[in-house]
């Protein structure tokens, strides 16, 4: 099976800019991968998700296939954002509907689909990110979270193969980012494949890899434990480390030391438990 991104030394320059955005990306993702991408502001990451969307024309590449679509074409880039959903940080920035109803509604009218079509999808999507009591709920009335998966929920009414989040939980209170991030995790589990750009560290953690990108390049492409594990790597991209790693390291401060560095909340009660605990079921 073709991989759902095969891109190679791809590349893109802002207009007036002296140097490129991106100076050289190779990127593949696989059906249902989960991939996370970071790295320090102005890295690259935030023009990457738009090229992968179809949203801009990239400056060149040796290949540059989304959903099979090539994104040098401009046909090809029009067939990407079909099959690729793309939701932002700022999700006032998509919504487009005057009320919930009405916005995830939207697109699927642009398609020209039946009515009882549109109504059927509408409500399967309402149903599926908790919307339905809100249907007919204005946008300045929803708070961040609902907001944000009323935008997915947009996003999605139109079947996609490939969904790329752009720091969607960025400008949420943490009871909005955990609105999100379960949504999130619920198509990761249908088998969506997903890459998410964040600053989240602690989103990091469950995805199936991660791409670290500095100065427009990819500077590590691997597990999560192996770009935490690089201590170096992490310093010099201020990226910092997952809330577990953090207290770890605190503790270590006052002499508690641990084998193993924890990514989980979960894995730091594990490694502070008793020998005995840690050796039951």
């Amino acid at each position: 099976m073709s991989p759902i991104i095969d891109i190679e030394d791809l590349r893109y320059r802002y207009s007036g800019a002296a140097a490129d955005a991106l100076a050289g990306v190779t990127l593949r993702l696989d059906e249902g991968e989960f991939v996370a991408l970071v790295g320090p502001n102005g890295s690259g990451k935030s023009t990457l998700a738009r090229l992968v969307g179809g949203l801009d024309r990239p400056a060149g590449a040796v290949r540059a296939a989304v959903c099979g679509h090539d994104l040098l074409d401009p046909d090809g880039r029009l067939a990407a954002r079909r099959d690729v959903g793309v939701l932002f940080q700022n999700p006032e920035n998509q919504i487009v509907g005057e009320n919930v109803e009405e916005d995830v509604a939207f697109g699927l009218e642009n398609l020209g689909l039946p009515s009882a079509a549109i109504r059927a999808r509408v409500d399967e999507m309402l149903e599926r990110f908790a919307l339905t009591g809100l249907r007919l709920r204005e946008p300045h009335l929803l708070s961040g979270g609902q907001k944000q998966r009323t935008a997915l929920a947009s996003v999605l009414a139109i079947p996609r193969r490939l969904l790329v989040l752009d720091e969607p939980t960025a400008m949420l209170d943490p009871a909005g980012r955990d609105e999100v991030s379960a949504a999130v995790a619920a198509l990761r589990a249908d088998g969506l494949t997903v890459l998410l750009v964040t600053q989240e560290m602690d989103d990091v953690v469950a995805a199936d890899r991660v791409l670290a990108m500095e100065a427009g390049r990819t500077v590590f492409d691997g597990r999560p434990d192996g770009l935490f594990g690089d201590a170096d790597l992490v310093r010099r991209l201020s990226l910092g480390l997952p809330v577990a790693g953090e207290v770890a390291l605190a503790l270590a401060g006052r002499g508690t030391l641990l084998r193993r560095l924890p990514l989980t909340i979960e894995g730091l009660a594990r490694a502070l438990a008793p020998e005995s605990a840690r050796e039951g079921p």
